[in-house]
């Protein structure tokens, strides 16, 4: 005789999760635009459920903030280039990464997810569970549906600046430098001004 386990309430509040869409946040600052693409689009296709068909939609809500300060790997930004044709006269165009970020600063975001979604009738539906934001700034209703924060594709490294006296103390010392050095996070160097060459037969003054 077989026995069957009475479903528990834990287990039908999982399966509630598995099928009802999820808000899910992640924070692009310094993260690789491909890496954070492609993270994203698994979680907007509903590839990270158990229940994932690739006929079935049943992804999940993106938020994804801090787009003005997403990263490219090395020129990435300069020798990436997106091309553009509606199909009418002199409508291609061939734009750098730089410029598209410049104009619009969740834009390259939008590509790199988009771009990560694949080829497939159920692309239009994913992309439009994406929220995006160029800063930590967002509307009221979105902020109240997130129910959970993802893990960056990468580490955040912090600034000189960000450093304490006394962790920047505790820092391997390679070379010594003398008491005269002059730490540009710490002091500015003051403007020495204008260099003029002297006239010949002038003596500097």
């Amino acid at each position: 005789m077989s026995y069957r386990r009475a479903v528990s309430r834990f287990d039908r509040v999982n399966q509630w999760l598995q099928f009802s869409r999820q808000w899910h946040v992640i924070d692009a600052n310094q993260q690789d635009a491909e890496l954070l693409g492609d993270k994203v689009a698994r979680y907007l296709a509903g590839k990270h459920k158990p229940i994932f068909h690739p006929e079935t939609d049943c992804g999940d809500h993106v938020v994804v903030t801090n787009c003005k300060d997403i990263a490219m790997h090395a020129f990435d930004w300069k020798h990436t280039i997106y091309k553009f044709n509606m199909e009418y006269p002199k409508s291609k165009a061939d734009i750098p990464a730089w410029q598209i970020h410049d104009y619009d600063q969740c834009r390259i975001a939008f590509l790199s997810v988009y771009r990560s979604l694949g080829n497939n009738l159920l692309r239009r539906r994913h992309i439009q569970r994406l929220h995006l934001f160029p800063d930590e700034e967002m509307a009221e209703f979105v902020r109240k549906n997130i129910g959970s924060q993802l893990r960056q594709v990468q580490g955040v490294v912090k600034r000189s600046d960000e450093y304490t006296a006394e962790e920047r103390a505790n820092f391997p010392r390679v070379v010594k430098f003398a008491d005269k050095h002059v730490v540009d996070w710490e002091k500015s160097i003051p403007n020495p001004g204008r260099h003029v060459k002297p006239v010949p037969g002038q003596k500097d003054k």
